[in-house]
């Protein structure tokens, strides 16, 4: 297990686009890439597309758009955005710019840019889904993020609400999970009573569990890579 805190203070406002991966393959992830990307006010990423990666973002801070060809999405924080295999999309920041973290398995840093005139995209669409009412989720229950997609055969992302005091217990399996802690704070039930608090994460690789107990009213999400099958 690895704790990641602070998220945000890696990359502090600033004028331009920043990103840092996180998670992937040079920090010894075998099924998953995580990026933080900071987004200015007003800044568009073109269509494109991922030709062999399941994706995932959820925007932690923030509002914009996510983009495909046939409309404009608008999403707030918190939310996640689901983006299945080579479908073509994009993202839009809004006033205020926006924190996100994008999620991939398997790793594939190549984006191709989508082109109107060529092969139209398979029959799928974007999913987005707004975390701001977090009790859908049931109290302490991880709940999937995305229930509605048709298939999927990597990235599983899922969201859960914690009351202060509750305990959640988390287990890997064959898979490896980030865990990124949204809003609230968490304490590590090992022995070392390790908090962990809003805006930080923790991965987890295969067949590890952790118990965790919330400091206060929180809303957490988990994304579980596994190997092609």
């Amino acid at each position: 297990m690895e704790i990641l805190a602070s998220l945000d203070q890696r990359l502090p406002p600033a004028d331009g686009l920043q990103r840092v991966v996180i998670v992937g393959p040079e920090t010894g992830a075998r099924h998953v890439s995580a990026v933080l990307v900071r987004v200015p006010p007003g800044h568009e990423f073109p269509l494109h597309t991922h030709p062999v990666s399941e994706d995932c973002f959820f925007v932690l801070s923030g509002a914009g758009a996510a983009i495909e060809p046939s409309r404009r999405a608008p999403i707030a924080a918190p939310a996640g955005v689901w983006i299945p295999a080579g479908h073509p999309h994009g993202l839009a920041a809004g006033p205020t710019g926006m924190l996100e973290v994008g999620f991939q398995s398997p790793a594939d840093p190549t984006a191709v840019p989508f082109d109107p005139h060529g092969k139209p995209p398979a029959a799928r669409a974007l999913i987005t889904v707004s975390l701001s009412s977090p009790g859908s989720s049931g109290p302490g229950r991880w709940t999937p993020v995305f229930p509605a997609r048709p298939h999927w055969r990597y990235l599983d992302p899922h969201y859960v609400a914690i009351r202060s005091g509750q305990r959640l217990v988390t287990k890997t399996g064959e898979s490896e999970v980030v865990i990124v802690v949204v809003r609230g704070a968490v304490r590590l039930e090992d022995g070392t009573g390790g908090r962990i608090d809003a805006g930080s994460a923790l991965c987890l690789g295969a067949d590890e569990a952790i118990e965790l107990r919330a400091e206060s009213p929180g809303l957490l999400v988990a994304v579980r890579a596994r190997a092609a099958r």
